[in-house]
């Protein structure tokens, strides 16, 4: 009978409030990203203790591992019932495509129209975190990742070594290759580069491949739609020109053994190489180790097939994803929209990201790094010209292009090559 009395008592207390804190339903919800960088922590914990005070009794545990480790461990770990509650998630057939065919991600199409998640940026780049219910159609009808970030690829360069070497930034193909040659005649190295972590040579070849292509022809290859094929002028014209620029020395010596965070960045802040590269993920992370805006610029590969607007590499960020079998999905769903909404934009901005929702103009001061970076991604974003990774299709063409950079095939054979898995459905 006590247990009767007490237990209507504790009703009556939970229902009034009147519980102490420690009493009442603890949750804690389980997030995996790829925010590695020391650069990066203190924006993601403020941004996890604004959540944490506006949900009292939840508890944030989180998990950091870079993008590669992230992806391989994601399979298993969403598989668990301890999992992640949610997760960024790379895109393309492998990653994404692979977790949706195994039932393992929760599509977030109700959620998008409950928090307005269509209206933060286009749709086309709503299409990159997209797939058919069963994975296996890119850009299909199901969302299952909102990104909190935009990227761009493209070239950072010391604005103190163009003009030690008297160069302006080029505006046509031509202009940048006399650069690279104008570099090397002078000694000095045009692009830092390493190759040791097998992705950064997607991006590198995939710039100059962007270059010398039209938009529907990477577009057709990445989605697998009809008429998709790697055997174009374009990629096999990049092939040859990358093999020419590794001969030339274009490229840090010794780039197959150097990784991207430690030696290919540090070769870059060192200046041993005059330009890198790479994404607009690593602004944040030059401008506190070069200790301001001012020392590093940033441009655009120029077209090489006459486009107005350059072609490139770009899109959102890996998305974030909710475990089809989480406990705590509207408050997963709740958690994606602080992380991919304003106040995460302005966080984001503030360390140097770019956002996947737009800038305010009036935050930008023109000629800085950040302001270059946005007007990148502006550029080719109102130009429709936001190319792709090429490892969203094909996960494995890192190890294509590693064999290409060591001649152990020509540009021919790797054109072939790519294209045999391509059409293998590998």
């Amino acid at each position: 009978m006590r247990r009767r009395v007490w237990g209507w008592a504790l009703v009556l207390l939970l229902a009034v409030g009147m519980l102490p804190a420690q009493a009442q339903e603890s949750i804690t919800l389980v997030v995996w990203d790829n925010f590695t960088r020391d650069a990066e922590q203190a924006m993601i914990e403020e941004l996890h203790a604004q959540f944490e005070a506006a949900n009292p009794g939840v508890k944030i545990q989180r998990e950091s591992y870079d993008t590669s480790d992230l992806t391989a461990l994601l399979p298993r770990a969403l598989s668990e019932p301890n999992g992640p509650d949610v997760a960024m998630i790379n895109q393309g057939f492998s990653s994404m495509g692979a977790l949706v065919k195994a039932g393992l991600l929760l599509p977030l199409n109700a959620y998008a129209d409950q928090y307005g998640w269509w209206e933060r940026y286009g749709q086309s780049l709503h299409e990159r975190n997209s797939f058919s219910a069963d994975g296996t159609v890119f850009a299909g009808e199901n969302l299952y990742g909102v990104s909190n970030t935009a990227e761009v690829v493209g070239v950072y360069y010391h604005k103190a070594l163009f003009e030690e070497l008297g160069l302006s930034v080029p505006t046509t193909w031509d202009e940048f290759e006399a650069l690279v040659k104008t570099i090397i005649e002078a000694g000095r190295t045009p692009i830092v580069f390493g190759s040791l972590d097998g992705w950064p040579a997607i991006h590198t070849y995939g710039a100059i491949e962007h270059a010398f292509s039209q938009p529907e022809e990477i577009d057709r290859f990445i989605y697998r739609s009809e008429g998709g094929t790697f055997n174009t002028p374009g990629n096999l014209i990049a092939a040859q020109k990358f093999v020419e620029w590794i001969d030339a020395g274009a490229f840090s010596p010794g780039f197959e053994g150097m990784d991207y965070d430690n030696a290919t960045l540090s070769a870059f802040l060192n200046q041993e190489g005059v330009m890198w590269i790479t994404g607009s993920w690593m602004t944040g992370t030059l401008i506190e180790q070069l200790g301001g805006e001012d020392a590093v610029g940033f441009f655009l590969v120029p077209s090489a097939v006459g486009l107005e607007t350059p072609y490139a590499i770009g899109g959102v960020g890996l998305g974030y994803g909710i475990r089809a079998t989480s406990q705590h999905a509207d408050l997963a769903a709740a958690y994606i929209d602080l992380m991919t909404g304003p106040d995460a934009a302005a966080k984001l901005f503030e360390n140097g990201f770019l956002p996947a929702v737009a800038v305010d103009a009036s935050l930008l001061t023109e000629g800085t790094l950040t302001a270059e970076v946005v007007e990148a991604w502006n550029t080719i974003s109102a130009g429709d010209t936001v190319g792709h990774y090429l490892d969203w299709t094909m996960p494995d063409i890192a190890a294509d292009i590693q064999e290409l950079m060591a001649k152990v095939v020509t540009p021919e054979q790797f054109i072939a090559n790519v294209e045999a898995d391509y059409t293998a459905g590998r």
